[in-house]
């Protein structure tokens, strides 16, 4: 299982900037493998508040050692560029949301349910980290070049997910009207989180349901699972 890129639960002497935990001072004879996975998660979760305060072309390395409380001698120990650590720490969210959708509707019966249990498992993450709205969906686009092709991938990979186990006699609507779908529902959550209410994107769920299988089933039907009728 993927995990976030963040680190929680340091007292606040042994913070950097953004609450991230800094490794203790000097020889503190932790294991090298320790050492490392610390610092690529500072590095991860520095550039995901950089780039959420900033914008990826606005963001320079400096900002990013900055954010993580390492230096940029540090930064250059594990990416030779920002573009190489964006991609990194980009896959990872990406999977990281993508199997936590896959496994909140494991339990689920029928494929209306588990679009229901997916979509509620994406607000619930971002809605507890709405810098990863504004570093993977409201960013890229304006970066454009291979950040935007990378947010694309994450539209197409979400649509796939939310496809996942529907019944081959449901009407199917074409491949633009699709990614119509995974767009609309990047718009939602970005211009909740723009407006300063990203920790209310839960309040969208039954717009997002309504959303994403109105195409499918009809919106009277959307509209029973998205707990409207």
């Amino acid at each position: 299982m993927h995990r976030l890129p963040t680190v929680n639960g340091a007292d606040e002497q042994s913070q950097g900037e953004g609450g991230l935990p800094r490794l203790p001072p000097g020889r503190h004879g932790l294991p090298r493998e320790f050492v490392i996975q610390n610092q690529r998660e500072r590095l991860a979760a520095g550039l995901i508040a950089a780039v959420a305060e900033r914008g990826y072309r606005a963001t320079t390395i400096s900002d990013i050692a900055a954010a993580a409380g390492v230096s940029r001698r540090t930064f250059y120990g594990y990416f030779k560029t920002k573009g190489e650590c964006f991609a990194d720490t980009y896959e990872r969210v990406a999977a990281f949301l993508l199997e936590t959708m896959a496994e909140a509707s494991e339990g689920e019966r029928g494929w209306n349910a588990k679009v229901r249990a997916r979509l509620e498992a994406l607000v619930g993450v971002l809605a507890a980290n709405p810098d990863l709205v504004r570093f993977a969906l409201a960013a890229p686009p304006a970066a454009g070049g291979e950040v935007a092709a990378r947010y694309r991938d994450l539209l197409d990979r979400l649509l796939v997910a939310f496809r996942e186990g529907r019944p081959k006699n449901l009407r199917r609507p074409s491949e633009a009207a699709e990614h119509g779908i995974v767009g609309a529902l990047a718009a939602l959550l970005v211009e909740k989180v723009a407006s300063g209410e990203g920790e209310r994107l839960p309040d969208l769920l039954p717009d997002l349901v309504e959303l994403v299988l109105t195409p499918y089933i009809g919106r009277e039907p959307a509209l029973k699972v998205a707990g409207r009728t």
